[in-house]
């Protein structure tokens, strides 16, 4: 074998390993949807037997001594693993379209609830109300905690039921007056007028017992599920603009909630005080 024949077979030989741990990551990922799981085993088993027989030719166990079936061999092994490659991407680009599709629209399929920007607009008369009477207004943000883990164990699909039935919960928890919605895909937020974080806090913990008693784990092993909720003030300023600004800071007390271990509610400071501005 040519040493150029050599130099491309190891570079194959080590591109199709790549590939074939990036299938096996991909089936992992997949083992929930039967036809993406069996093509990314597929896969991975094809890459890996290039591997082995690149290894095998490298070591001197019998590969050919080069020439045009050789360049052959490369060339396709070389295809193989590229189209693993584009195919797996095309996957994950698929469902990255479906997510952000799924965001933009008006209202979230799942839940029926309003997405970010529909729940903006339907919040900011009702917050303009409270700036006009000078009542507070409070933000909380909501989510179960290990949502991301029990789509790995259990699919896409059981925590698409459980997000859908905990929105019925979250519902269940808010007030007349206030505006639910989603402040991403995966968290519920919910305009409260008239409320302060103490009173916001009490909604929190309502929705965090209701949450635990009328859903069940989908493990079914006894596992109690835990929500935890993130809460901030709006404060003063363009309607808008604030409104935005707490619903982000909720966010961020959300995630501090469920980086300390979830299953509780944290508040988020006060904004900074600032000039009223002409509610937008």
């Amino acid at each position: 074998m040519t040493l150029v024949l050599t130099v491309l077979l190891a570079l194959v030989t080590l591109g199709a390993l790549g590939v074939a741990v990036a299938a096996a990551a991909a089936a992992r990922d997949w083992h929930h949807v039967p036809r993406r799981f069996q093509v990314a085993v597929l896969a991975a088993l094809a890459c890996g037997a290039v591997v082995i027989l690149g290894a095998d030719a490298l070591l001197g166990g019998g590969a050919g001594t080069g020439g045009w079936r050789t360049a052959l061999r490369l060339f396709a092994d070389a295809v193989l693993a590229l189209t693993v490659v584009l195919l797996v991407r095309a996957y994950r680009r698929a469902d990255a379209d479906r997510l952000k599709a799924q965001q933009a629209a008006p209202v979230n399929q799942q839940t029926n609830l309003p997405n970010r920007a529909t729940l903006l607009g339907q919040a900011v008369p009702a917050l303009a109300r409270c700036q006009r009477d000078l009542l507070p207004a409070s933000v909380v943000a909501a989510t179960i905690d290990g949502l991301a883990q029990i789509t790995q164990d259990r699919g896409p699909q059981a925590a698409e039921t459980l997000l859908r039935d905990f929105a019925n919960v979250f519902r269940d928890a808010t007030r007349a007056g206030d505006v639910p919605g989603h402040a991403s895909a995966l968290v519920l937020a919910a305009l409260l007028p008239s409320a302060t974080t103490e009173a916001a806090a009490g909604m929190a913990d309502r929705l965090r017992r209701e949450a635990s008693t009328r859903l069940a784990h989908p493990g079914m092993d006894g596992t109690r599920l835990t929500v935890s909720v993130g809460i901030a003030p709006v404060g003063d300023g363009p309607t808008r603009a604030v409104l935005d600004e707490a619903i982000a800071a909720a966010e961020a007390a959300l995630a501090s909630a469920q980086a300390g271990g979830g299953d509780r509610v944290l508040a988020s400071p006060a904004p900074p005080l600032r000039t009223a501005g002409r509610p937008l």
